[in-house]
């Protein structure tokens, strides 16, 4: 008879053979061991033992998920009115909707007994900070099309399409920054340094990026004042286990008053440059697809589209 109950602590040598025996796609690390789920998974401060959901069948691990929660608008506690069901891991089996399904429901069951209003189906950018460099790529974008089989199992507990994130890339080999009036102004005007390690500036920044390669651009004024930043980090292991020295833009923001002036295109561009002289071949970003902003600056870097990820949604009293 199969059970689904929480994670213990002598499943995760079997966590990672189910993961490399699933079929999750080609943004997904393999081959997956139990270090690399210890350091993005297990070792976080809000890991929490029973929202990750196992199914057994006596000892035997037929499959898992994870369900959590993101931060409140503060970044400086778990917000546990939204969670979201981040992965759900079945390798093949004859009896292998029932048991995705099954998980999917004690997910759900769990989420809502401590709170959740809204559930979702897939991490985000800014909720669930686990699974950084083993799924999705340079970060968290729902499910990706390149899993099928994953996304189908929220469809078929009809979850609605909640949002859908782009993953864009671009080869950074000869990479040049624009040079037209406008950049030239701002490059007069402004100093731009890169920060290795930099101080992690929220409690939420602080759990979800300690232990990766972190690195901020910081574009400050005539006047030291700061004017926008732009964090990245190499994407490991996913990228080793490509074979590619690759770079994962993660946040970029520019002060309010500053917007849309080229600093973003600009910050962006020197950052690109600096990291392609470093060596790094490839750099990734995740853009919300009705993000218009966003999307026209990737674009005229010269970032394409190379996949496409559905975050799933669907409100508790339908759970």
């Amino acid at each position: 008879m199969i059970r689904f109950e929480p994670f213990r602590n002598e499943d995760p040598p079997r966590l990672a053979d189910l993961w490399r025996a699933a079929d999750l796609g080609p943004a997904a690390l393999q081959p997956m061991t139990s270090a690399a789920l210890e350091s993005a998974v297990f070792s976080k401060p809000y890991f929490d033992r029973h929202g990750l959901i196992v199914a057994r069948d006596e000892e035997r691990l037929l499959g898992f998920a994870h369900a959590a929660f993101g931060p409140t608008a503060d970044l400086s506690a778990l917000d546990r009115s939204v969670g979201t069901t981040l992965v759900v891991v079945v390798p093949p089996h004859e009896h292998q909707a029932a048991i995705e399904d099954g998980l999917l429901a004690t997910c759900e069951a769990y989420l809502r007994d401590r709170g959740a209003r809204t559930i979702l189906g897939g991490g985000t950018p800014d909720l669930g900070g686990f699974y950084l460099g083993l799924y999705g790529g340079s970060d968290l974008p729902g499910i990706l099309d390149s899993s099928p089989g994953m996304q189908r199992v929220f469809e078929r507990a009809a979850y609605r399409q909640a949002s859908r994130i782009a993953v864009l890339r671009r080869q950074l080999a000869g990479f040049r920054p624009p040079v037209n009036r406008l950049q030239r102004a701002i490059r007069r005007s402004t100093t731009m340094r890169a920060i290795d390690e930099p101080a992690r500036r929220t409690w939420w920044e602080a759990a979800t990026t300690t232990g990766i390669a972190l690195r901020r651009y910081e574009l400050r004024g005539s006047e030291g004042g700061l004017l926008g930043a732009a964090s990245c980090w190499d994407v490991q292991p996913l990228a080793a286990s490509w074979g590619l020295a690759m770079v994962g833009l993660i946040r970029i923001g520019i002060e309010g008053e500053r917007r849309r002036q080229g600093l973003a295109s600009y910050l962006v561009a020197e950052a690109l440059h600096d990291l392609a002289e470093e060596g790094v071949t490839l750099a990734e970003t995740h853009v919300a697809e009705d993000n218009d902003a966003a999307m026209k600056l990737f674009a005229k870097l010269g970032f394409e589209i190379t996949d496409h990820g559905t975050v799933f949604g669907r409100d508790v009293d339908h759970v």
